[in-house]
């Protein structure tokens, strides 16, 4: 039989999902979340929650206190877009060209404020303070250490955030203690030629020709130097460079990411893709010029607060909980368990068939909005629950 919450949760999940949609038709990029941050701050005031706006530049925060004090828990969820290109075919598409909610993180602020209605309903029932934050920039992996450095975390003894999953299938929670997501490093090559004429190669070094070269030389870093069976990924997402068939370009820039689990992982793979890419740049007469952009740790859960989202999760009735093993996906959620106990958690959205994440046709079952927001709920009741 539903209790009272379920029961709530019921009657708001409509409003969710009209929120979400209304997200999704005006998704903004990451550090530009104005729009989202008026919405989100509007709908937190109008609970009567202390709202603090700005935060890292379009982040917001709100603290909801209980009817005596005692612990903190925050709630998380990342509000950023994606720069793509919508294809999806729902009723409800971007009307933001080249910009789509293509992540879920539409339904990760609709799910964040049914969580927040939900316990301001019921603050009489916890001791203590749950912290709402509503985080830029994800995308970018530098939102997350821009929320803490302006205090989302201080007085913080518990740190939860979700993430819909889209090859799973709803009602499939998938969380695990310790290791879960990838660490993150985003890294640019800049490949330097000499300009000149299509027809005269002799006459010019052509940065694209050694740019490929460099992308196929650095799937040898997981192929050849990485223990089989060890968590590595190297990907090259992006090449910008030239506009016309008959000019050879001065310079091509190549945007790439490594995961890893481990940090002496991570040092060697960085070593290697700029020792790989200045190698193969020498050899072909152009220049190298590598940088490390952002970088995001390993998110990695405590067994407690894994232990809460297991049994909110179960709690609800309608979903199982899974250990999938550590995902090579990443998340600066992980800024925050790498500083105080915290569990990532994962909501089947999809299934087998469904489009992937970052996917320009990517769509979520929207059943998965309500179930984060009760789990939220009942975790935070369950961790702040009067003694």
């Amino acid at each position: 039989m539903a209790d009272d919450l379920s029961k709530d949760v019921q009657l708001l999940e409509s409003d969710l999902v009209a929120v979400r949609r209304d997200l999704h038709r005006h998704p903004e990029l990451g550090y530009a979340e104005v729009r989202t941050s008026q919405l989100v701050a509007e709908r937190l005031r109008a609970l009567g929650l202390s709202v603090r706006t700005g935060v890292a530049g379009t982040g917001v925060i709100a603290d909801l206190e209980g009817e005596r004090p005692g612990r903190t828990v925050l709630l998380r969820a990342d509000m950023d877009a994606l720069p793509v290109e919508e294809q999806s075919g729902h009723g409800f598409p971007s009307e933001t060209r080249g910009v789509m909610h293509a992540c879920g993180h539409d339904a990760h602020v609709s799910a964040l404020l049914g969580a927040a209605t939900l316990l301001s309903a019921r603050r009489g029932r916890f001791a203590g303070r749950v912290r709402f934050v509503f985080q830029p920039a994800e995308e970018l992996s530098g939102g997350a250490l821009g929320m803490i450095e302006a205090g989302a975390l201080d007085g913080v003894d518990q740190a939860l955030g979700a993430h819909v999953i889209s090859p799973l299938p709803f009602g499939v929670v998938a969380t695990r203690t310790g290791p879960f997501f990838a660490g993150y490093d985003a890294f640019e090559i800049a490949v330097v030629g000499k300009a000149g004429h299509g027809g005269l190669p002799h006459m010019s070094v052509d940065p694209i020709y050694a740019a490929a070269q460099v992308v196929t030389a650095l799937q040898s870093i997981v192929a050849r130097e990485v223990k089989p069976g060890e968590p590595l990924v190297v990907s090259i997402s992006a090449i910008s460079g030239g506009n016309a068939a008959n000019v050879v370009v001065e310079r091509v820039t190549l945007q790439g990411t490594v995961r890893w689990f481990s940090r002496e992982s991570r040092e060697h793979a960085l070593e290697r893709v700029q020792a790989i890419a200045s190698g193969v740049c020498s050899a072909l007469r152009a220049g190298c010029e590598f940088k490390v952009v952002s970088t995001s740790p390993v998110t990695t859960n405590a067994a407690a607060p894994v232990d809460l989202i297991t049994a909110a999760a179960r709690a609800t009735g309608r979903a199982d909980v899974m250990d999938p093993g550590p995902l090579t996906v990443s998340e600066d959620f992980s800024e925050f368990t790498d500083r105080v106990p915290g569990c990532l958690f994962t909501v089947g959205a999809g299934g087998p068939t469904a489009a992937p994440h970052h996917h320009h046709a990517f769509d979520l079952d929207e059943r998965a909005i309500g179930l984060i927001a009760e789990i939220f709920t009942r975790a935070t009741l369950s961790a702040l629950r009067p003694e």
